[in-house]
């Protein structure tokens, strides 16, 4: 309902008739759904996800240099990345740090006998495409002397062997092992 309508409705029944209270009424009504609408968007861009023009403030507050030739997607992950990159370091922050990003789920395990942690991509095919904000990313939460080393998933030989020659030709080469970006 809008808020014309709403401002109509609150009036005695003498003045809803009166043609100066309607105009009144369409006026107003006009001014508070603008505002309503003014309101929805300050809101919207105090949220990373659905923040716009908002993303530059953002990035100030989280000291982050704003990067105007990245896309939006790209600028919200490395957000997301540096608020969710507070606390002990574990393998569910790194986890967390990692899935910030919108490259599908990632599973984190520490290497024996190593200090470094073996992030693998389980859902995209190929090299992602912001692997080094994901890389910067980690490097802010991570001590100096742990490593971070990416395992990524491609097409196996079984795969490819039940495709027929059209949904090959469809297949971005980086899917492949030997694909170039």
């Amino acid at each position: 309902m809008s808020n014309e309508q709403i401002m109509l409705d609150s009036l005695p029944e003498v003045l809803r008739n009166s043609p100066d209270f309607q105009e009144m009424c369409r006026v107003e009504g006009k001014i508070w759904d603008r505002l309503e609408t003014h309101i929805a968007e300050v809101l919207d861009n105090t949220l990373i996800d659905r923040a716009t023009w908002g993303l530059n403030i953002l990035e100030k507050e989280y000291r982050i240099m704003p990067d105007l030739s990245k896309p939006i997607e790209q600028r919200r992950s490395i957000l997301k990345a540096r608020k969710r990159g507070n606390g002990t370091l574990s393998a569910r922050l790194i986890k967390s740090v990692a899935e910030s990003f919108k490259n599908g789920s990632v599973s984190v395990q520490p290497l024996k006998g190593e200090s470094t942690f073996l992030i693998t991509f389980n859902d995209n095919y190929g090299i992602p495409e912001n692997l080094e904000d994901i890389q910067n990313a980690l490097r802010k939460i991570l001590p100096a002397h742990r490593l971070v080393r990416f395992q990524f998933r491609y097409l196996l030989i079984r795969e490819v062997q039940s495709m027929t020659i059209a949904q090959m030709n469809q297949q971005p080469l980086n899917k492949f092992s030997a694909g170039s970006q």
